[in-house]
């Protein structure tokens, strides 16, 4: 997947042309959700990041490569978070846990929005998703913070859908735990439940195992 600031660089551009892009960037993510892609104007972008209609179309060439260079740098920052936190093993920090919640907060609204619509763009980018998902699948297995797994591919896949569903549905989970789900105090509430989930707290190690043993069973029986 292409950087947004990699393809800026190897154009030439200047650092003042990158900060500006960046501006641009996180102009139109916190724009789109709020008002939509239709009711989002390159004016309305401009004024939010500083800069004049015309910069903002010399810099993406027109809204829906602007679009599609925001869909691109969100899949890009989520990936690089998570690959920090494996490598740097800051899972056990809280402060660095809680200044990835407070980071996450606009990116995860704008994905939260883009995958709320239909279409090729959120075709495309759920299929982002789940590529990075194997990627990072892979180098957890690699570095030992996830069990090997039979076929990454569809782990990834149930694992990105499971995440994605509190998105998907934010309004209705934020009305379940009485907190904005996609606020870094939402985030934080949430964590310590899904955790429970992934670390297998939740189900009886008991009834795990039966239903595993229940789940082969079948398989063994439609081969």
């Amino acid at each position: 997947m292409r950087s947004v600031e990699t393809q800026a660089g190897a154009a030439g551009t200047s650092t003042e042309d990158l900060t500006t892009r960046a501006r641009i960037r996180d102009a139109a993510i916190s724009l789109f959700p709020r008002d939509g892609y239709t009711g989002t104007t390159v004016r309305a972008i401009a004024a939010v990041a500083d800069v004049s209609p015309a910069l903002v179309l010399h810099h993406f060439g027109s809204k829906d490569r602007l679009r599609t260079d925001c869909d691109e740098y969100v899949i890009q920052r989520l990936g690089e978070v998570k690959r920090d936190a494996m490598h740097q093993s800051t899972y056990g920090d809280g402060g660095a846990i809680a200044a990835v919640y407070q980071l996450f907060e606009p990116v995860l609204r704008y994905l939260a929005w883009t995958l709320g619509t239909s279409g090729d763009a959120a075709n495309r980018i759920f299929d982002d998703l789940i590529e990075d998902a194997v990627a990072q699948l892979d180098e957890a297995i690699d570095v030992g913070l996830v069990n090997p797994v039979g076929d990454v591919r569809r782990q990834a896949a149930v694992l990105v859908v499971m995440q994605l569903g509190g998105l998907v549905l934010h309004e209705h989970y934020s009305r379940a735990l009485g907190v904005d789900t996609l606020s870094a105090e939402g985030l934080l509430t949430a964590a310590p439940y899904a955790l429970r989930v992934f670390s297998g707290e939740l189900l009886s190690r008991e009834v795990v195992a039966d239903y595993g043993r229940a789940l082969d069973e079948i398989n063994s029986q439609r081969q």
